[in-house]
């Protein structure tokens, strides 16, 4: 059971609860907190004073004043009107994601939202119901309204929930369960579809697959560099410590430490290493600092009240801004896309020296064993071109643009849901350019020695081993590629690797 206090909320602590269906408990502070706040709303409502979200309508009708009696019925047309997101439905993972950081977001005792709405909330994530989502609605403005609206949907008995990967209606599920849906008392509704949990939860399920794809990338750029016999005067010290950014120097170091005790680098004869070898600090290591960026706005993001109104009790005040918008979301996860796609593209030019035969001596021409009668992995290098290229077609950014809604009320917006969509395809394609370069270099290794090379890179080769044979004849390697990419995915080869980087 994992406490949560609206204040302190990790990334480390969405894995377990995301990916590993830990359940969810609320500090008694917070549960102080929201009762506080949902009781100033209620003695505010006894005044005659307007204030937007609770007694007026939204966005561009934000000047039409509701009656008393109707507070309830505006809360519930609010969500019903917002819940028209299209397309596939969500992972699951990026939907526990966002329940947890809603839940999370609305304890901080800002929302005026009941403790009993937030505790049907609890009860359902806990219990593993989760709402159909379908993925396109928000552009991030006055937050994830769409998507968050059909989560506040299921909490309303309306709507539907994921049953065996299926969709069922949620007013039957829950009675299933014995739980009871709730009715929207004013500001509920607003409460919870107006902040950036989709932004945020979708963008802390993208960081974890980012730090486990960044680990393999590690082992493989590591494999390569033993397989192509590398120059290792490139990683030295003394070079990193004169151009000191942080991720250059980590990279730097772990590189010449895993290289040790390898008998195969300064092999080569070479002088120096094209840039895809020489130049991996220079060029992955701001990847690196790129991401723990990332990881710091999102630490902040999801631990923020991002309602809007917010409410004061201790000011007596309930005030109207802007927490809702997403951008802070979108810039970093487009930096990380331009950054990981660079990634990919280093890692498809060191496939290409490994199989090029006027550039592996001495490899075999694309790492057949018996060249000109087969193929060996030529057609490899064609797949990462593809992926790369698709890539760069998704590396525009999305928080360049803008297209403004409600009557131009909202006239400007983040677009970070769309951000983080292009980056989850991103890393789709990314984890399987690493993977083929992890089978590409584990077969030069072969060639070459594999009794050669570094502990740490032979660790590295019987991982990929255990997925993927030697190619000694020409077959389709399609299946082990993917089967490799599940394993990059999974964040396997980070155990494999003796240092922690992230």
């Amino acid at each position: 059971m994992i406490l949560i206090d609206g204040h302190s909320l990790t990334l480390k602590e969405i894995e377990e609860i995301g990916l590993r269906y830990q359940c969810v408990s609320i500090s008694d502070p917070a549960v102080s907190l929201m009762k506080q706040s949902s009781s100033y709303i209620e003695k505010l409502l006894s005044t005659d004073e307007i204030v937007y979200g609770i007694n007026t309508g939204f966005g561009k009708l934000s000047n039409t004043i509701i009656p008393m009696d109707r507070l309830s019925e505006l809360q519930e047309n609010l969500i019903r009107s917002h819940a028209v997101s299209v397309g596939d439905a969500f992972s699951e993972d990026i939907i526990r994601a966002m329940m947890l950081i809603r839940m999370n977001t609305l304890i901080k005792g800002y929302s005026a939202i009941r403790f009993e709405t937030v505790k049907l909330l609890q009860d359902l994530l806990n219990q593993q119901i989760y709402p159909w989502i379908p993925q396109f609605g928000s552009l991030g403005a006055s937050g994830d309204l769409s998507p968050l609206a059909h989560l506040a949907l299921i909490l309303m008995g309306e709507g539907y929930v994921m049953e065996a990967g299926k969709r069922v209606s949620s007013a039957e599920k829950l009675t299933r369960l014995g739980l009871n849906p709730v009715s929207l008392m004013p500001k509920e509704g607003l409460a919870l579809i107006n902040g950036t949990s989709l932004s945020s939860g979708w963008f802390s399920i993208l960081l974890l697959r980012t730090r486990n794809i960044l680990y393999a990338a590690l082992s493989a750029l590591l494999l390569s560099l033993e397989a192509h016999g590398a120059c290792k005067a490139a990683f030295s010290g003394l070079i990193h410590t004169v151009k000191p950014h942080s991720g250059q120097r980590m990279l730097a170091q772990i590189i010449s430490d895993s290289l040790e005790d390898s008998q195969l680098i300064d092999s080569s004869g070479r002088v120096q290493d094209p840039y895809s070898f020489r130049c991996i600090p220079q060029i992955i290591g701001p990847i690196l600092d790129i991401f723990e960026y990332a990881k710091n706005v999102n630490q902040i993001e999801i631990n923020s009240a991002t309602d809007n109104p917010l409410v004061f009790p201790e000011h007596n005040q309930v005030l109207s801004g802007g927490n809702f918008h997403a951008q802070s979301i979108a810039f970093p996860a487009d930096f990380l896309s331009i950054a990981l796609q660079v990634l990919g593209e280093i890692s498809e030019r060191r496939i290409n020296h490994l199989l090029d035969p006027n550039l592996n001596s001495p490899l075999s021409p694309f790492l057949a064993k018996d060249p000109g009668l087969q193929s060996g992995l030529m057609i490899m290098q064609y797949t990462c071109a593809a992926l790369v290229s698709q890539n760069k077609t998704l590396v525009f950014p999305a928080s360049a643009t803008s297209v403004p809604v409600s009557g131009n009320q909202e006239d400007l917006v983040s677009q970070a849901p769309n951000a983080c969509f292009k980056l989850e395809s991103i890393l789709k394609n990314l984890s399987q350019i690493i993977s083929m370069e992890l089978i590409c270099s584990a077969q030069a290794l072969d060639q070459r020695g594999v009794d050669k090379a570094g502990r740490v890179a032979r660790g590295i080769y019987q991982k990929v081993r255990s997925k993927v044979v030697y190619a000694t004849a020409d077959r389709s390697l399609s299946d082990e590629i993917m089967s490799l990419s599940a394993e990059v995915i999974s964040g396997s080869f980070s155990s494999l690797l003796p240092f922690d980087i992230i």
